[in-house]
Order: structure tokens, then sequence, then C-alpha cells
């Protein structure tokens, strides 16, 4: 355990014991994750002056330093008007079977390229029309159920996450049909050249040597000319061969700036970024989203186009559907609807009272609430919390009931 003055908590910090008897407080335990600045300032009101705490990883000491001040930011580009998705039990229905479905037929046409089997390009077509279509005629839908399944294999599902965000994306930014398919198309092949790289430098769960990384890196050309050999279209190649080029001419594999990427380049960058760094690896655990989403406003005009980047935020939001919060109360909620002009008070679905016992489903509508004690104070890692099957079934059905 660490001894450390409340003036130096972070976010995030797991504390283990107070300088005096928890019992003395109003806090239901002497173990408390510092989950929003008001814990911090209950511990001043409880006159705590110094705790002990987990130590920390350096990582994310690194992430509290980097977006530390950048929530007020993020939050005012949200709260820009911005289109409203309109869900209900019969989209997620859908969108459910076609996430689980696709998953599996990208995972049987990757695992045939690693193979050296025929490229299914058919099978490719068959799943990026279908994220098209739900993405156009049930917007919002496949982007919530990405953050709501599991599945175990990352290069998978990642690629699947890629292709949902981009095609979401696509279609936020205005763009015809044509152009969200192929997003949807080459986000599913955007690391098709992974399949080309040795499964010991793939799935390494340590450092990569300067040698590995360069190997690691050169899946953007194998892919790139692996789907140009097979008959590709060049617009569905821009994705592919550009989602690690950054703003400043950082990137690979050409050093592109801006103005020389295109726009599914900037798409591809933008999600491909997000997905990563939220998602869980055999190196580390994924952040949550809105940690991730305040390090990338950091990387605006330096990594990803800020424009860009800002339609994104918009389309996911503050808090995403299907994040897990802690209520001023101590209950745990899930984020079932995305109130627009109101990122902060979303529609919630408290499950768990501050005892830790599951309860039946009651929805509260955050915007509409004026009780402080039905205020979020900070999100929940959701590794260790069981969500009801029910609430999963509420999730999209509040559209349709608000």
């Amino acid at each position: 355990m660490v001894k450390t003055a409340i003036d130096e908590l972070h976010i995030g910090d797991e504390v283990l014991k107070f300088d005096r008897g928890w019992l003395s407080t109003d806090f239901l335990s002497h173990r408390v994750t510092v989950t929003d600045k008001s814990i911090i300032d209950r511990f001043r009101k409880n006159g705590v002056q110094f705790v002990y705490i987990k130590p920390r990883n350096k990582e994310i000491e690194q992430i509290n330093e980097l977006v530390s001040g950048k929530s007020d930011e993020i939050i005012s580009i949200i709260k820009q008007e911005a289109p409203k998705n309109q869900i209900n039990l019969k989209d997620f229905n859908l969108g459910s079977e076609v996430y689980t479905e696709s998953v599996k037929i990208i995972g049987n046409v990757l695992g045939d390229v690693k193979s050296g089997k025929m490229f299914n390009v058919g099978a490719v077509k068959h799943v990026a029309e279908n994220i098209t279509e739900m993405t156009i005629k049930h917007k919002g839908v496949l982007a919530s159920i990405t953050k709501l399944k599991k599945h175990d294999d990352y290069t998978f599902r990642h690629s699947m996450n890629v292709s949902i965000f981009a095609a979401s994306l696509a279609a936020h930014l205005g763009l015809n049909k044509k152009d969200i398919n192929i997003a949807a198309n080459a986000g599913l092949m955007h690391d098709i050249g992974k399949m080309l790289v040795p499964d010991e430098i793939l799935n390494k769960p340590d450092r990569l040597s300067e040698k590995e990384y360069e190997i690691m890196k050169s899946h953007v050309e194998k892919g790139y000319e692996f789907l140009k050999a097979d008959g590709t279209q060049k617009e569905y190649l821009c994705l592919v061969r550009e989602h690690h080029e950054r703003h400043d001419g950082s990137g690979y594999p050409f050093g592109l700036k801006d103005s020389e990427i295109s726009i599914h380049g900037k798409i591809g960058a933008v999600v491909d970024i997000y997905d990563a760094i939220t998602s869980d690896r055999v190196y580390r655990k994924g952040m949550m989203a809105t940690e991730a989403l305040k390090m990338m406003f950091q990387w605006t005009d330096k990594h990803i186009n800020k424009s860009v980047f800002e339609f994104f935020i918009k389309n996911i939001g503050i808090y995403p559907v299907g994040s897990i919060v802690m209520m001023a109360s101590q209950e745990l909620a899930m984020v079932g609807k995305i109130n627009q002009g109101r990122p902060t008070d979303p529609v919630v679905i408290v499950f768990r009272n501050k005892s830790g016992s599951y309860q039946p489903i009651k929805v509260v509508d955050l915007s509409k609430s004026a009780i402080d004690r039905q205020k979020i104070v900070g999100l929940i890692n959701p590794d260790n919390i069981k969500v009801p099957d029910d609430v999963l079934k509420y999730v999209d059905n509040l559209n349709r009931m608000s």
C-alpha cells in the first residue's frame, strides 16, 4: 500500500485504507475506487487527510496526466447538435444476430487467409452490406452492440468493430451509401495483413523488439498487396493502406500528412485507435470509453483529424450505451440511451443497490431527475460486474419507452 495525501489522489486510484476508521465516515467500506472528483471531496468533508492506495500502474499515471481537465471540452463537443438515434427492441435483436453471425463469418474468412486458402470476397461483401443497411436504417444499433458483446479473439472482433464504427462515422459525416459501404468493407479487411504476420509476433504479450515492430508494421502493405492482387477496387484500399497514417505525418507506411490522407483513411485512423485502446489485449486491459475519448482528444491535429474526431465523439457520446456507471446513491446502472444535448444525463437502467444486491430493474431518465442521488459519479470497469440478461434486453428499448 502507498500512503497518499487526499490532494494527490487521481481518478482510478483504489483506496484500501483510511487514516481513520471508515465507520466514522459516510463511506460504506474502507475500500473505495476514486471514480470521480466528488469522491475526493467526500474524503475532505469526512475529515480524511490521507489514505493508503493500491500501487499505481505507470501507464495509468501517464494517462491521468494526459487527460486531466479535458472532460468539459469533450462534453461541449457532444452538446452540439447531433442526429438522434432511435432504437427499439426489434432493431436490437436484429443487430445482435447480425453481429454474432458476422463475427463468425469474418473469423472464417481471416482464418482461410492465414492458412493459405482462397479469399472469400463474397462473404466479406455480404457482411459489409448487412452493416451498411443496419447503419442507414437502424442507426446506433450495431455501435451499441460492439461493447455489449464479448468475443475471445481480438483480431476478429476488432475487424468487426472497426467496420461498424467506420460505417457509422461515415454516415454521421454525411457520406453517401456507396462511401458508407466502402467504409464497412475496408473496416472488415483493414488488418487482413496481420494474418500474414507470424503468430509469435502478432500475439506476443511483451514489448516488441525494434525488428519485430518493423515486421508488425508490414501488415499494412502486406494487406494492401494481398487485396490488390485479388482485384479489390482502389477506393476500398484507402482505409486499409492509410489507417496507420497520422495527421502530422508521423504515421506509416508512407508518412502522409492530413491533406494527403483520404477521408476513409482519416475515418480508419480514428476508429482503429478507439477500438484498440478500449479493447482487452494479451498485454493489457482496455481503457474505459470516456478516458479513451479524453486521451484521443489530446491527439487531435497531431495523430488524428480534429473535425473527424469531433463527429466521432458526437456519435459515441460521453457515456456510451452499455457503459456501467456508479450513481451518487452507490447503485450500479447501465447506460441505455444518450440524451442529445444532455450528454452527462443519459437514461440508465439501475440493477444493483448500494449493498451490492441485485434488484428489480429501475429505468431512470437523468435529464428529467432533480434528485442528487440520481446522478452519475463515475464509470465502473465492467470486468467483474455481472449484468442480468433482462437489463440487456431493456437497453435498446428505451427510446420506444420514452
